[in-house]
């Protein structure tokens, strides 16, 4: 308030004045005006001040635009100014952002208002949501692990059956019907053995070799998961790129060449896959029941090969 203004005013308006300063001065809340044109700052309470202003008095920033004392390194108007979406009638703008000075997160209600010489203003109230934000935070990281974990064998880190299903279909679903769908099942030649000779945790630990070794081979075209035990599926967009059996041999390949090592012992086998391809409007069911097949007859003839429908 002007100290002329203050002098001319009687000493009960002075009072309520004041009372309202002190009022607006002990909000835990960002309270401040600023003009919409020139974006000067007209007042700021005591918690803005102190909270993001790093000062005491209004009379430190006195003169400065919002931008200036509000955001960090700001020379100029914010590119999320609120200015030109707040409502003509008054009404409220509801938002909230991240503050650049003290990385508070805030929910601010902005509106224009009429100052006391007749210009338009925007009064901001804000309060601090940091750690509401903190907790959503936390919750959306709590929801992103509980996916992971629904979807993700924990010993391959391959889409687990269920998942492999819902992702596979959803690739069949995105390519068009003239498209060719391929799917391929894996099945780890003599993998009972090395369970049998060394144990558990050494077949566990080569089925985790493996599972890395298909990841790598993993895109936005090919989805790969582990059906259970020692069985794996990887289903692909085939395009003269990437052709079923070219694939295949180089998934036989990569298998083939993992060696995992068990304490003093490597680890590795060799796999025997079945390879179907169909336009891509085929049930999923029906290209699995045809590699399934192929890979009975992989396996009939002695494993350790290809073999395409």
């Amino acid at each position: 308030m002007p100290v002329l203004l203050r002098k001319l005013m009687i000493p009960s308006a002075v009072t309520e004045v004041s009372d309202l300063e002190n009022i607006l001065d002990n909000l835990d809340a960002v309270v401040y005006v600023s003009d919409t044109d020139t974006h000067e700052l007209l007042f700021m309470n005591k918690y803005a001040l102190k909270n993001i202003g790093g000062v005491s008095e209004f009379d430190h920033v006195r003169g400065k635009r919002c931008f200036e004392v509000l955001q960090k390194g700001q020379s100029n108007p914010c590119d999320f100014c609120t200015n030109p979406l707040l409502p003509k009638n008054g009404d409220t703008y509801l938002w909230e952002f991240k503050n650049t000075r003290n990385n508070c997160w805030y929910q601010c209600r902005d509106r224009l208002i009429q100052w006391h010489d007749g210009r338009q203003v925007r009064l901001e109230v804000a309060a601090d949501i940091t750690e509401r934000k903190q907790v959503e935070v936390e919750l959306q990281e709590a929801q992103k692990e509980l996916k992971v974990l629904a979807e993700i064998d924990s010993l391959t880190q391959l889409y687990n059956r269920r998942a492999f299903f819902m992702y596979a279909d959803k690739l069949r679903k995105s390519l068009s019907k003239s498209s060719s769908l391929g799917l391929m099942i894996l099945d780890l030649d003599y993998f009972k053995d090395i369970n049998d000779s060394y144990g558990h945790e050494a077949g566990d630990t080569l089925l985790a070799a493996i599972g890395q070794k298909l990841n790598l081979l993993a895109d936005s075209n090919t989805v790969i998961g582990r059906m259970g035990g020692e069985e794996f599926a990887i289903v692909f967009h085939e395009t003269e790129k990437l052709q079923k059996l070219d694939f295949a041999n180089q998934v036989y390949k990569a298998v083939s060449s993992v060696k995992a090592l068990y304490f003093n012992d490597i680890l590795h086998c060799t796999t025997s896959i079945g390879v179907s391809s169909q336009p891509a409007n085929t049930p999923l069911r029906d290209i699995m029941r045809e590699a399934d097949n192929a890979l009975y007859k992989a396996k009939s003839a002695g494993r350790s090969q290809v073999n395409v429908a």
